[in-house]
């Protein structure tokens, strides 16, 4: 499991040292003199022995976590083309990931030996370091503070690339459009123009339907009302599936589903200047880690790196799947508060919970949330949703008509396409659109897809050249300039091939973040600027998420005055420097879930490690029958134990097992007490890291699918 081999990187000199150079002898001996002398003054420096002496000793401690050994450096492309037949094309790809990965050094060992006060990280400084020692190699970390060590896990080793493959962007239609919406800017209306004169085109209005138990699940259709050309869309019209024909045909010959956002009026609370109220856009992907980024989305990659766009590399999802983590940014709430206070499965329950976008539209912002695959939605998968429409512009409706209306095209038993366009299109041409409506006045909103990326972690690749797209599109309409953008997820790839492989721990743990900020607040905030600079390589969790966007609200309240998450007082927003002294608790990440420190291999047939399992899995028994509607549910027994790591020298135990019947693969954090010969752990917290289908069909209680086999 825990076997990966971390690379050891080169200094940027090692890269500088292949170009050639054209100076005269004597210049190049002068140079060469003079580099050696800066050479022994820099060794001379007490300063200089400090950091490296402190450096090699927090790389021993960390040793324990994986084999961290001397692995000759090579780039992708070689390593594809020596360990893998990969067609030219292939490598020419992973090449110019990897070129665009070692553009610069992003990754920081500079906090290595300080003292734990808030040191701002100064990259040049870090750079000049490393090239006056050319020779030198390091370990490279996400992480590497004091209480906080996290390896860097490279997306491009082969035993990843062995697995992945990459995807096309699927056309879900190749036939030209019949009909076109065009969006007038200056009164901001919609024009459903008809490309083919010949045909006649009507719309049916998309209406939430539901009411109590069925309210976020039902939707209705009005019937067909036939328009003319460049018919102006009715501002009480959000949502249509239109049908296209011939003249004098009944055959319908193309269906779609478009939205309209149509602008609020009265402006509740209208800006006086857009440079005193900056927008928050969430562009959220499910399932996507930093380093399935890197590999699946090389030119989003690129994209972000060439524009202000900051990374938090040390991000830490807080729970298992998508649920805690969104609530944890939502509303600061852990998962018990989350379903103590929200009440997801009584209906109602969640229209009195606090949703930060909430306190949003107190403040006279326009809001918006959509999501797509209506199925397993973060608020109606096993859940009531919501009774009332949450936000100003909601999504559900739409997604529901076309999900039922549309003929559907499934990847990975993924709705993928949606009629003549796939599921997260529509998701984000919303999230355009609300953006491009609501750009003169403040505005927060949520777009959640799962479409691209729940099911397969190759599948990113097909929507990587349209996110650079939707991207480019936000900024040539001027959103940029006022908008906080996010993007980000909630956890990594939770099951499958990816998750089993050694770095499946990691992948799972750290979900991709980007953050960008408009002009107006690097220069009138540049400590800001500096804090997520530093803050790029230190530890940081979704309650940090949440901290911010309260910030967001009141940029000038100093930091002590900012509210904090009640599910983790100690986390702060990311405009702040997080302290190097941050460890897992601190940062509100349970153990299991902590990406932080090493662990050491366990003998799988040790007496201790079979009763560790044995417990575990009468745990989880144990937990099936506590709750209701499990009866069905059939005895587990331990199958097998895979692996057993031991986290530093405390007392928890990794350990990942299979069970019978059904053959679940699960992983588990378990503290072990020698006196008592006995564990504790949290069973909800226990990862299952193969898909289980329909082995759970009996029951309907979420935190039981995992486990249940009926």
């Amino acid at each position: 499991m825990l076997k990966t081999k971390y690379q050891l990187i080169p200094t940027d000199d090692e890269h500088s040292l292949k170009e050639k150079t054209s100076a005269p002898w004597i210049l190049q001996f002068g140079l060469i003199f003079v580099g050696l002398v800066t050479l022994a003054l820099y060794t001379w420096s007490p300063g200089v022995v400090q950091l490296e002496a402190s450096t090699l000793g927090t790389q021993t401690a960390v040793k324990g976590f994986i084999n961290l050994e001397a692995i000759p450096v090579t780039s992708v492309f070689q390593q594809s083309t020596t360990d893998n037949e990969y067609s030219k094309t292939a490598n020419k790809y992973l090449k110019t990931a990897n070129e665009s990965s070692a553009t610069s050094n992003e990754y920081s060992t500079a906090d290595n030996g300080q003292s734990t006060k808030n040191i701002v990280y100064n990259e040049s400084t870090a750079r000049t370091n490393e090239a006056l020692q050319p020779e030198t190699k390091r370990i490279k970390f996400f992480v590497n503070t004091p209480q906080c060590q996290m390896p860097y896990l490279n997306p491009f080793s082969t035993n990843i690339l062995n697995i992945y493959q990459r995807k096309r962007y699927v056309v879900c239609d190749k036939d030209p459009d019949m009909l076109k919406v065009i969006y007038n800017e200056k009164d901001q209306t919609y024009k459903l123009h008809r490309s083919d004169t010949n045909s006649t085109c009507c719309y049916k209005q998309i209406l939430r339907a539901g009411v109590r138990t069925t309210a976020d699940s039902k939707y209705k259709l009005l019937s067909c009302v036939t328009f003319p050309q460049d018919f102006v869309v009715p501002p009480d019209v959000e949502a249509v599936i239109t049908e296209c024909r011939r003249h004098n045909s009944s055959k319908v010959l193309q269906k779609d589903g478009f939205s309209f956002v149509h602008p609020q009026k009265p402006d509740p609370i209208p800006s006086s200047s857009p440079e005193e109220r900056p927008s928050v856009l969430l562009w959220g992907i499910d399932s996507l880690s930093r380093m399935n980024f890197e590999l699946t989305m090389p030119l989003t990659y690129k994209y972000f790196r060439a524009q202000p766009w900051y990374e938090l590399q040390g991000y830490n999802k807080m729970g298992d799947n998508t649920f805690p983590n969104l609530m944890a940014i939502l509303t600061g709430f852990n998962q018990t508060r989350s379903y103590s206070k929200c009440r997801p499965t009584a209906v109602g329950g969640l229209d009195a919970c606090p949703m930060i976008w909430k306190r949003f539209k107190a403040e006279g912002y326009a809001t918006a949330y959509a999501e797509d695959w209506a199925s397993i939605s973060t608020f109606d998968y096993l859940k009531k949703g919501f009774r009332t429409r949450p936000t100003d512009v909601y999504g559900r409706p739409l997604v529901l008509a076309l999900e039922k209306e549309l003929q559907k095209k499934y990847i990975k038993d993924i709705p993928y396409c949606l009629g003549r366009k796939s599921s997260a299109e529509y998701i984000y041409d919303l999230a355009e659109q609300f953006t491009e409506v609501h750009k003169n006045r403040s505005f927060f909103g949520m777009f959640w897809t799962n479409s691209f990326s729940h099911n397969d972690f190759s599948l990113p690749s097909a929507m990587d050249a349209r996110m650079v797209k939707y991207m480019r599109t936000l900024d040539h309409n001027g959103i940029m300039q006022n908008t906080i953008i996010i993007f980000f997820s909630d956890h990594g790839t939770r099951f499958g091939l990816l998750r089993k492989l050694d770095s499946g721990f990691l992948e799972e743990r750290l979900p991709v973040i980007y953050i960008r900020l408009p002009k107006w607040i690097r220069d009138k905030y540049p400590e800001f600027l500096d804090n997520l600079k530093a803050n790029k390589n230190r530890l940081t969790s979704p309650y940090d998420i949440h901290a911010t966007l309260k910030h967001i609200l009141e940029l000038d309240t100093p930091a002590e005055q900012l509210p904090r998450p009640e599910g983790c007082p100690t986390c702060h927003s990311v405009f702040q420097a997080v302290s190097l002294s941050r460890n897992c608790s601190l940062a509100g990440i349970d153990d299991h879930w902590c990406s932080c420190g090493g662990f050491t291999e366990v003998s799988s047939t040790d007496q201790m490690a079979k009763t560790i399992a044995e417990q575990l899995v009468e745990a989880i028994n144990q937990f099936l029958i506590s709750l209701k509607g499990t009866q069905k549910c059939r005895h587990l027994k331990l199958d097998k134990i895979m692996s057993v790591h031991r986290k530093g020298n405390s007392s928890v135990y990794l350990i990942q097992l299979s069970i019978s019947p059904g053959g679940g693969f699960l992983e588990a954090s378990a503290e072990w007490n020698p006196k008592t010969q006995k564990i504790s752990t949290s069973v909800p917290s226990i990862s299952r890291l193969d898909y289980y289908g329909t082995q759970s069909r009996c029951v309907q209680v979420k935190e039981a699918k995992k486990f249940c086999v009926c």
